[in-house]
């Protein structure tokens, strides 16, 4: 049983504004590292299956593996893609709106992890069904510096990227975390980029407040385990434009030149933000990459995937990472997998897979596990479905992620001690 999330909220997607669901889970206890004196800032996002098929971030495979990530001390990020469930807007024909939409989301979580603080004490958190959240203006005067908030970002959070089914797609399908992170690096009066870090900022730094016991009158404060619930936006009132309201106005000359052409208008020509939660506190910043992992959760493979994207050719959606890709098997991302072969990627599907063939889902892992100095690992499932229905998969499954995850954590910290 998972627990309730600490925040359900909304954020604009960078492509349209399209209002998108959120929901950040925290886990039981933050508890530093061993020998160390702070948390080794980890966090997983889970993306869902296809909205018209029934797809949210309530899919039953969605909350089986965030609640396992969950017990291995990540925060863990949900959210809608735009047409599912109560996210506005409709699923598109060719799957770029919601490689937009998760490219927004990556953007406000990294910073919401980042911005977090926990206490050292070990107790659990239990929402409560009365959401509670203060002002944007009453706690930015408590705002630490931008070195204090990421202190330990040059450490090295690890940012687990999983999707299932539909969701494995987008995720096979976005740029690096340092692209990602470029897009909310500078961010501009109005813009659905402001918005979303307004928001995590605000959020993050809201949390801190909640959970820090604060001495009164001689006494200490309880720690506050109100859940948050936000809607609305952060903005003051009048500053912000819709994504496409203003395109003709660009001026702005990206430095990374790996973002598409399409996006570039959503960073619009306009004076900085000039909230002090931004321009004091923040300003221009470019965060440390995080170590990105990947999961991969019923993959879905040509020609299926090819439906879901309105017959895109394979890397289409990447096509800011190198060009257009030359395609060599005939059904395969060559950018994607690159892409996990560097990074430790785990792939599990099941051998009754019937959107695709285990045969061919076998192929495609097995020819990426033997690359050279590959990081790719698959677990193939004996008689679960694609919707893992059948019985003691699903528990299968999630001893699958939890071995790997603790696998992988386990290097990270074998790695990070051999650097001090």
């Amino acid at each position: 049983m998972v627990s309730k999330p600490v925040a359900s909220f909304t954020i604009p997607s960078i492509y349209d504004d399209t209002p998108l669901d959120c929901r950040i889970y925290h886990p039981e206890h933050f508890v530093p590292n061993h020998g160390e004196s702070s948390w080794r800032k980890k966090g997983a996002i889970v993306t869902h299956p296809y909205a018209p098929l029934g797809g949210s971030h309530d899919d039953p495979v969605v909350v089986s593996a965030l609640g396992e990530i969950l017990k291995q001390g990540f925060v863990v990020g949900t959210f809608n893609f735009r047409g599912a469930a109560s996210s506005r807007g409709r699923t598109s024909w060719t799957a770029k709106p919601e490689l937009w939409d998760l490219i927004s989301f990556c953007g406000f979580f990294v910073h919401y992890v980042n911005g977090i603080r926990p206490p050292w004490v070990h107790h659990t958190m239990r929402p409560s069904e009365s959401p509670v959240i203060s002002p944007l203006s009453t706690i930015q005067s408590e705002l630490p510096s931008q070195a204090d908030l990421y202190e330990q970002t040059d450490r090295g959070m690890t940012l687990l990227l999983g999707g299932y089914s539909y969701g494995s797609l987008i995720t096979s399908n976005l740029p690096n975390t340092e692209t990602i992170l470029s897009h909310f690096s500078t961010v501009h009066k109005g813009t659905s980029e402001a918005e979303i870090r307004l928001r995590a900022f605000h959020m993050s730094t809201q949390w801190n407040a909640e959970v820090t016991p604060r001495p009164m009158r001689g006494r200490s404060l309880a720690v506050s385990t109100h859940a948050i619930t936000l809607g609305g936006e952060e903005s003051e009132p009048g500053t912000r434009r819709n994504s496409r309201d203003s395109r003709s106005s660009l001026e702005f000359v990206r430095r990374n030149k790996d973002l598409p052409r399409a996006r570039r208008s959503s960073t619009r020509h306009s004076t900085d933000i000039d909230a002090p939660l931004l321009e004091e506190k923040l300003g221009n910043m470019r965060m440390a990459e995080p170590h990105t992992i990947y999961l991969l959760i019923s993959p879905l493979l040509p020609p299926v995937s090819m439906f879901a994207t309105m017959f895109n050719k394979p890397g289409a959606l990447l096509k800011w990472q190198g060009g257009s890709p030359d395609v060599t098997n005939g059904d395969v991302n060559p950018i994607a997998e690159e892409k996990f072969r560097r990074h430790a990627t785990l792939a599990i599907y099941g051998d009754k897979d019937f959107f695709t063939s285990h045969k061919r889902l076998r192929k495609w892992a097995e020819r990426l596990t033997s690359a050279i100095d590959s990081h790719f690992t698959f677990r193939e499932i004996h008689n679960a479905g694609h919707f893992w229905h059948e019985e003691g998969v699903d528990a299968e499954m999630r001893k699958c992620i939890r071995e790997w995850v603790i696998d992988v954590m386990g290097g990270f910290s074998t790695a990070h001690k051999d650097e001090k």
